[in-house]
């Protein structure tokens, strides 16, 4: 049996895909969602507290110094608590905090609610990757985190036309209400949802279950040092390093152009103020056609992830800079530029993630995970927000800023390309096919 076999659709095995994937991509969709929607709030804080440029900035950067704190924690916590459990309770903290940012009074209790956001936030992504990998076999994971990671740009896109909506008959503070509030409730379809284990699946077969309790056995056994090492030698692997900072060149993009977006485009007086929602979150839509194209080309190319990871990131860094070299006057030219952006913002996502989970055992392949996603997380949301903010303050337009996220674009696609695994595979046996149940 070869773990890069997939299970057969005509088995109940197929429910996965219908039970568990939707419940973790709504699950992420709400986190995310939480997390950006300060954007479309960003004009209107900055004008009722008097904030300047570089303090818009901290509000956004403010989030990833909680988020990287219980991320770099999330691959211990997910394996001691248990991934299903970890995000429930994930999901409790964080639509709580997502309510109290409409209560904020001054910039500092802004900075301190983000902060705490963060934390509640961090231990999901690798929480998410732990889930799924203990669901879905190698041959069908480039896919299954790539419908996963739709749901952060579905959640980036809903993000701007509802906030938008609300922001047109109330103010920001009752927006953040609003818009927390889903957390809560979705957390009890998630628990009834998500099955404990695999054997705790009752629309799961008991043939369809030990094949893929055989897969996924069989995956780390094919690892040498399964059980032998301690995780923390993952500090050690070069890759994960380069992984991670590659990784935290594609955040600062996305946070760097995302946060900004809807101030951007709310200083242009030809665009109105519902259009601002739409056009702000067209970026995320666009993405969601991204993701599915790269993770199923990576999968038809024999699951090849490196290359489909950065050479996005190099086209996108390139558009950037013919972006910044945009006259103003052409406006349906930068938003088709953006667009373009967006097809690619979040290619290297799912891809990084579903690469640590194949070049590593599972036990180091979450906390790698956390490190990976956590540390470039953190660099890319504190550092693209306050570039942008930095930037913007020194010059008239965007276009330094737009050049600064180009850079960071093609220096992080040659990182990933550079980031090659040094990790050892037992020899396996040659690939055979499962016999259709």
């Amino acid at each position: 049996m070869d773990s890069n076999t997939a299970i057969p659709e005509t088995d109940t095995a197929k429910k996965r895909w219908l039970i568990i994937m939707p419940a973790v991509f709504l699950m992420y969709m709400i986190s995310f969602f939480d997390r950006v929607n300060v954007g479309m709030a960003l004009p209107y804080i900055t004008k009722e507290l008097d904030l300047s440029s570089v303090q818009a900035g901290w509000i956004g950067g403010a989030f990833a110094w909680g988020y990287i704190v219980t991320q770099l924690l999330a691959g211990y916590l997910a394996l001691r608590v248990g991934p299903r459990r970890l995000i429930g309770i994930c999901l409790i903290l964080f639509g709580g905090i997502a309510i109290l940012t409409g209560l904020a009074r001054t910039f500092q209790e802004l900075l301190a609610i983000r902060f705490l956001l963060g934390l509640a936030e961090g231990p999901i992504y690798a929480a998410s990757s732990m889930l799924l990998a203990q669901w879905f076999i190698k041959s069908e994971r480039g896919r299954a985190f790539g419908i996963w990671n739709l749901s952060v740009a579905a959640g980036g896109f809903l993000a701007g036309p509802i906030s938008a909506a609300v922001l047109a008959h109330y103010n920001w503070r009752v927006m953040m209400i609003v818009e927390g509030l889903p957390a809560w409730l979705f957390c009890v379809a998630w628990f009834y949802a998500i099955p404990r284990r695999l054997d705790a699946a009752r629309w799961l077969s008991t043939p369809d279950r030990e094949k893929i309790e055989s897969h996924l056995a069989e995956e780390q056994a094919a690892y040498k040092d399964t059980n032998v090492d301690s995780w923390l030698t993952i500090f050690k692997e070069p890759s994960v390093w380069m992984l991670m900072i590659g990784f935290a060149c594609s955040q600062i993009i996305l946070y760097g152009l995302t946060l900004w977006l809807p101030t951007i485009f709310k200083s242009d007086n030809r665009i109105s103020g519902m259009m601002v929602g739409v056009l702000s979150g067209a970026p995320f839509v666009m993405s969601m056609l991204g993701i599915y194209y790269i993770t199923s080309r990576s999968d038809k190319h024999g699951q090849e992830r490196r290359w489909h990871a950065a050479i996005p990131m190099i086209i996108s860094g390139a558009v950037l800079i013919a972006l910044a070299m945009t006259p103003a006057h052409l406006l349906y030219l930068q938003i088709a530029l953006i667009l373009t952006i967006g097809f690619m913002l979040k290619m290297p996502t799912p891809l990084i993630s579903s690469y640590l989970t194949e070049i590593l055992p599972l036990r180091k392949a979450i906390p790698a995970v956390g490190v990976v996603v956590g540390g470039g997380s953190f660099l890319g949301q504190f550092l693209g927000p306050l570039l942008v903010g930095y930037t913007k303050s020194i010059s008239t337009s965007f276009g330094p800023s737009f050049i600064a996220l180009g850079i960071s674009g093609v220096f992080g696609g040659v990182v990933l390309l550079a980031a090659r695994s040094r990790a050892k595979k037992a020899v396996t046996l040659p690939p055979t096919k499962l016999a259709k149940s």
